[in-house]
């Protein structure tokens, strides 16, 4: 069976205005299939009016999207394909924690025995599975949260949208969703995050950053450092610091002094090994970019 390698979702030009605000200024970007994608940004910037644009919960002012290499006017002969958790509350509350789950299988046709395996698998993977019985009305703001995912989940979509998924959510049950989204695109579905947290961007294997409508960049976590122009660097505790820095830059290191200490600038982790095949350090230490700095750079830059 072919592969199909058109974007999960694709927008050139997309604008909306809320009265003389506009939220969404042109904007340009390609989201591929089959990876986690999180879109970054302030409060503010644009992140959630285009994930409700993507599932037509409102209209754009102009401009093209396509949702699964369809009109956006026509998402909704695809949305059994697609999940989406708002930030909003959306269960019932007067229903238990499986009540809510069997009613969201029954929307998508889901019965018999695959319906009670998939509720169980995801009540177990979202920590839920002894509360089932709880009214959803009851529960914590964090296990709420967690209930909303395994909905979203029940129907396995093909495109998931997930709006803040990890608000509320403790860490060790944080790590477990994200290994959980890292498998699902390695199935080859999208799981595209918003959120205005960087290390939640660190984790995805690509990133786009928007402020104020734009696209201001887009691509992995590294890409977005080098466009930003961050490398990360490597601190040498060096005996002769002057005639090893002349030796490093005379192999085509970016090198720098400061008093015993050599820092060389690195353009991959594969150039370590070539800076200690020509110097024996006493000490050494590895300076890595972050996420924030580079954002600050292209935002400035913008």
């Amino acid at each position: 069976m072919a592969v199909d390698k058109s974007p999960a979702v694709s927008a050139r030009g997309a604008t909306k205005s809320f009265g003389q605000l506009r939220v969404l200024d042109g904007l340009d970007v390609d989201i591929p299939r089959g990876v986690t994608y999180c879109l970054l940004g302030p409060n503010g910037s644009g992140k959630t009016t285009f994930i409700r644009a993507i599932v037509r919960l409102l209209r754009l002012d102009s401009g093209e999207l396509r949702v699964l290499d369809r009109p956006v006017s026509d998402v909704e002969e695809i949305y059994s394909r697609i999940g989406y958790m708002t930030q909003h509350k959306a269960l019932y509350p007067d229903l238990t924690v499986e009540e809510n789950m069997q009613f969201y299988s029954g929307l998508y046709g889901i019965k018999g025995q695959d319906r009670e395996d998939r509720i169980m698998e995801l009540l177990r993977m979202v920590a839920l599975l002894e509360h089932r019985k709880r009214l959803a009305g009851a529960l914590s703001g964090g296990m709420y949260q967690r209930l909303s995912l395994a909905c979203t989940l029940i129907h396995q979509p093909e495109l998931l949208l997930l709006d803040e998924p990890t608000v509320g959510i403790d860490p060790r049950l944080r790590q477990t969703f994200w290994e959980y989204f890292q498998s699902l695109a390695e199935t080859g579905k999208t799981v595209i995050i918003t959120t205005h947290l960087m290390d939640e961007a660190e984790r995805c294997q690509m990133v786009g950053y928007m402020r104020a409508g734009k696209m201001i960049a887009q691509g992995s976590p590294e890409e977005i450092l080098r466009q930003a122009g961050l490398f990360p660097r490597l601190r040498l505790w060096l005996a002769q610091p002057e005639d090893d820095a002349a030796l490093l830059r005379s192999k085509g290191f970016e090198a720098e002094i400061e008093g015993e200490v050599v820092t060389v600038t690195l353009k991959s982790h594969a150039q370590i090994r070539d800076v200690l095949a020509q110097v024996s350090p006493l000490d050494i230490r590895l300076s890595e970019p972050r996420l924030e700095e580079a954002f600050l750079r292209l935002s400035e830059g913008a």
